[in-house]
């Protein structure tokens, strides 16, 4: 039961999605569980709520999260691959390309945001270098976030149309 309430949106983060800004206003959003799929929210009273944003809000806030996670350990592998000079992973490159190529065949948000997170990390591997894994795992996920939670909420939703 504990867990379940130290996981549901806090008040502040529900009036921060009922304004529209919950992804760049809540501090470290990455670890946060998406504030728009709140009850709070979803019965209000005022009757201005959009279910389909909402949901399209939800989906892209897990994607960027998923991902986040990703670009940190790709950065990471990059930054390995710089500072000792080994190969960079095959299944990265084959996958990068593969996106590159044609990332209507990945779908929607989780292909996009893929696709950015590996061009992300072979740009930013350099946020490793001087840093404690854990503190550039945050600075990551923290700009791969400022990048992820305002894409157009159209690149989800023509996942859904498909």
């Amino acid at each position: 039961m504990q867990s379940i309430l130290a996981n549901a949106p806090k008040p502040h983060e529900v009036e921060f999605a009922r304004k529209g800004v919950a992804e760049t206003s809540i501090e470290n959003a990455w670890e946060r569980p998406c504030p728009y799929n709140s009850s709070r929210l979803l019965f209000d009273d005022s009757g201005d709520i959009d279910l389909d944003e909402i949901h399209l809000r939800c989906l892209r806030w897990q994607d960027c999260k998923t991902m986040g996670a990703s670009a940190s350990q790709f950065t990471e592998g990059f930054f390995k691959h710089h500072k000792t000079g080994e190969k960079i992973p095959q299944q990265w490159k084959q996958d990068g390309e593969d996106l590159a190529k044609n990332d209507a065949e990945f779908g929607g948000g989780s292909g996009h945001s893929y696709n950015y997170a590996l061009k992300f990390a072979e740009e930013n591997w350099r946020l490793f270098e001087g840093r404690s894994p854990s503190e550039a795992d945050k600075l990551v996920k923290k700009q791969f976030w400022q990048w992820c939670a305002i894409e157009p909420l159209s690149i989800w939703k023509s996942k859904l149309d498909d």
